[in-house]
């Protein structure tokens, strides 16, 4: 799924005030609850968690991305003027240092499979050996020197080759827990790969949502200042009262607070995009991308049975299943026998009747072992191993329940998104009428200012209401594709 956002807002100038009014902490409260609203879907993209939707949106921001940087060669990590969604998460593939640290995870389960596979291979050892003993042990004959049975220098070098012919079946399981184990780091380099590229893009939402509630925010500073200057006109002219200009003055007091909550935010959100896609501290984070309402259709049975083909906590858990049964297997044949082959072949002294010549030998001989007890070492083994698997049999069953929910959550989350879009839209219609028709009556003298000032204060929570709506229509959008497990990277 791709993601075009573009501010469709209906409307253009943002003229408002802030009354000590109710309207006025109705506005404060909307704003307020928007920052909350951006901060809890960050915190809940930062944690460790996207498909086939039948839904559609057209992308000027898409989030389906490559490996790097489209319109870069492979290898450049030039970082263009402005960056769309796709190059943002791009870049966050390419550089974060979680992901290079999943990968040699990776390798580390594949040396682990090398090394299990050693012991299908015979061992061949080189030995050497050299023995001073003394005294030695002689016979002695009558009317002869005494003959020595050993010599004082003893010397040994061989070459020993042995093969374990069959074991029951431990190193093709061995093997096979190995291969299994370098599966679950490749599905964990997928969760790293989710968690930071849904990371990426909610960061980038962040940032754009927020630029657009500062612009909202300048425009009524903007309009208000205009609102002062007509304040101050009418008490010249003796047809209002420093109240007027105090109450004005007020509410651009609240708005700049605001502002500088906003500007805070914003700038946090930037500092952590430069953080994932390793942007340089001093860089100006450029960005293209808008919001766009789009008509959508979501099957939650079918979205659901594919997040839980497609999810990578799901894959994960399913192999880490069949390396917890691979385990009891290997567990249960602590006590089989095993046989072995040996070979030697080298050079020594010491053999009778010229011991101090080395001469060729060797040996061949083959071992069976057959354990009898140890100590119930291999039944202890085998209960922790099945107790191990039933727990990832719970974990798996747990977290398809999960995905199921998560899935109806966002699907249900996208439906409601829409038709508040819809309300916000209305609202903001109905309160510029309101506006324009407070502004006249203002003129007029039929209204006092405090009721201009509530009037479009409104008309300020209900902007700032459409912005929320967008943004967090925007925000299910993107938690139906994670809940569904859709790659984005």
């Amino acid at each position: 799924m791709g993601y075009k956002m573009r501010f469709n807002t209906p409307f253009t100038v943002i003229s408002s005030g802030r009354p000590s009014s109710v309207a006025g902490l109705r506005c404060n409260m909307i704003f307020n609850n928007l920052l909350v609203a951006i901060g809890s879907v960050l915190m809940a993209f930062s944690a460790a968690a996207a498909p086939s939707a039948s839904m559609s949106v057209s992308a000027s921001a898409s989030t389906s991305c490559s490996a790097s940087v489209p319109g870069l060669s492979s290898g450049q990590t030039s970082i263009p003027d402005s960056l769309t969604l796709e190059q943002a998460v791009s870049l966050t593939m390419s550089t974060h240092p979680a992901l290079a640290q999943a990968r040699e995870g990776v390798a580390a389960a594949e040396a682990r499979v090398r090394s299990s596979r050693s012991s299908s291979y015979p061992d061949l050892s080189l030995y050497g050996a050299y023995t001073r003993i003394g005294p030695v042990s002689t016979m002695e004959l009558p009317y002869q020197e005494p003959i020595k049975l050993a010599p004082e220098n003893n010397y040994d070098v061989h070459l020993g080759l042995r093969e374990t012919l069959y074991d029951f079946g431990r190193n093709t399981t061995s093997v096979k827990l190995a291969q299994s184990g370098r599966q679950v780091a490749s599905d964990y380099v997928e969760q790293v790969k989710s968690n930071l590229a849904y990371r990426t893009i909610a960061a980038f939402n962040s940032i754009l949502i927020l630029r657009r509630s500062v612009a909202v925010l300048d425009e009524e500073l903007e309009a208000l200042d205009q609102h002062l200057d007509v304040s101050r006109s009418k008490v010249r002219a003796g047809t209002a009262t420093d109240f007027d200009v105090l109450t004005t003055q007020v509410r651009i007091a609240a708005v700049r607070n605001e502002r500088i909550d906003a500007a805070n935010t914003l700038e946090s959100q930037e500092i952590l995009l430069r953080q994932l896609t390793g942007l340089p501290p001093d860089q100006p984070v450029r960005l293209k991308g808008d919001f766009d309402r789009v008509t959508l259709s979501l099957a939650s049975d079918s979205l659901s049975r594919a997040a839980l083909q497609q999810r990578p906590e799901m894959i994960t858990s399913r192999d880490a299943e069949n390396s917890a049964s691979l385990q009891v297997r290997l567990s249960s044949l602590g006590d089989k026998p095993s046989l072995a082959l040996s070979l030697t072949s080298g050079f020594k002294n010491g053999y009778f009747a010229e011991l101090n010549t080395a001469k060729a030998n060797f040996s061949a001989g083959a071992q069976l072992q057959f354990p009898i007890f140890n100590g119930n070492r291999t039944r202890h083994q085998r209960n922790e191993a099945e107790a191990n698997l039933r727990s990832t049999r719970a974990r798996t069953e747990d977290l398809e329940r999960q995905i199921i929910a998560d899935v109806q959550q966002a699907t249900a989350g996208a439906k409601a998104g829409l038709e508040k879009i819809d309300n916000a839209e209305v609202q903001v219609r109905q309160s510029e009428e309101a506006v324009s028709m407070a502004k006249i009556k203002y003129e007029a003298g039929v209204v006092t200012n405090l009721d201009l000032l509530d009037t479009q204060t409104t008309l300020t929570q209900a902007r700032l209401n459409y912005l929320r709506a967008l943004y967090n229509y925007t925000v299910s959008l993107v938690a139906v594709d994670r809940a569904t497990g859709k790659k984005v990277w």
